[in-house]
C-alpha cells in the first residue's frame, strides 16, 4: 500500500528518489513500478505492474471502439516501467515530466494501491481544493466492511 506525502528533490538528470516506504512495498511484492499520465489530473500516477495488468483486463471488456477503451490505451501507451539505481532513484522519462511540469522537485502522494507524483504548485492547487471541498461539504461519509 502507497500512504503518506513526501516531497523530494529531482536532479539535472531528471532522477528522484521514490519515498523508501514506496520502494519497501514494491519491493516486499516483487513487484515493477509503472509510471504513466493521470487520465485525471496534470500530475503522474505511479502503481505497481500487478495492477497495471488490471486495468489491461479490465480494457477487454470494454466495447473494443468505445471512448473509454481508447483512453485507457493511450494511457498505456504513455506508461514507463522504471527500474532503481543502486540508491533508490528513478529517471523519470521526459514526457512524464514535461506532462507534468515537474522540474527540481517533486512531491509523492501515496493514495493506496498507486501514488501520484505532482510538481509543488499543481500539489498545492489541489490541496487546497480538497480542504475547500471538505469545508463546504464536509467529510466523506464511508460505508466500511465489516471483516
Amino acid at each position: 500500500m502507497f500512504l503518506s506525502t513526501s516531497h523530494n528533490k529531482i536532479d539535472l538528470k531528471c532522477r528522484v528518489s521514490i519515498p523508501a516506504s514506496f520502494r519497501v512495498n514494491l519491493e516486499k511484492l516483487n513487484e515493477t513500478l509503472i509510471l504513466f499520465k493521470s487520465l485525471q489530473f496534470k500530475c503522474i500516477e505511479g502503481t505497481t505492474s500487478t495492477r497495471m495488468k488490471t486495468y489491461i483486463d479490465a480494457i477487454d471488456e470494454l466495447d473494443a471502439l468505445s471512448d473509454e477503451a481508447f483512453l485507457l490505451r493511450m494511457m498505456m501507451a504513455d506508461s514507463f516501467e522504471i527500474k532503481f539505481d543502486i540508491n533508490g532513484r528513478v529517471v523519470i522519462p521526459d514526457p512524464l515530466m514535461n506532462f507534468a511540469g515537474l522540474s527540481d522537485k517533486a512531491v509523492f502522494m501515496g493514495i493506496g494501491g498507486s501514488f501520484y507524483i505532482w510538481s509543488p504548485t499543481e500539489y498545492e492547487n489541489q490541496y487546497m481544493k480538497s480542504q475547500e471541498i471538505l469545508k463546504e461539504k464536509g467529510p466523506p461519509k464511508l460505508i466500511l466492511k465489516k471483516n
